[in-house]
């Protein structure tokens, strides 16, 4: 729809528009992949068989004593995102941490990625 879109409008006299029409989906990729791992770090704390615990709590402690709600999942999975590490969560299970390596990993090119393009793409406004 978004190619669609930029046939029917000038490139040259809407540049801007050709840029938001082209970085709109990069931002949303970016919004579904950490939210995809929120969504996994939840079913790791919540599904405690799958680490092989033994305990209700899945390999990730929260800081406070009042239980995790999905926010707190974003909050992990955003920051990881973001910085590459973890902050105030600590993270008990080995399967955990190695996925939260691969969540940095992935994250880390993608970012990379994303600054290459905007770097690009701001070289060719002239």
């Amino acid at each position: 729809a978004l190619a669609l879109l930029n046939e029917k409008v000038d490139i040259q006299e809407n540049k801007l528009l050709h840029y938001i029409i082209y970085t709109s989906p990069v931002v949303l990729s970016w919004l579904l992949l950490h939210t995809t791992f929120t969504i996994r770090y939840a079913h790791f704390y919540h599904d405690h068989n799958e680490l092989n615990t033994g305990s209700s709590i899945g390999g990730i402690e929260f800081p406070g004593k009042s239980k995790p709600d999905y926010l707190d999942f974003a909050y992990f999975s955003f920051v990881i995102g973001m910085t590459f590490q973890v902050s105030d969560v600590v993270i008990t299970s080995k399967t955990v941490r190695r996925f939260a390596l691969m969540h940095s990993l992935i994250s880390f090119l993608f970012n990379t990625i994303i600054v290459a393009l905007t770097i690009s793409a701001i070289s060719n406004l002239k």
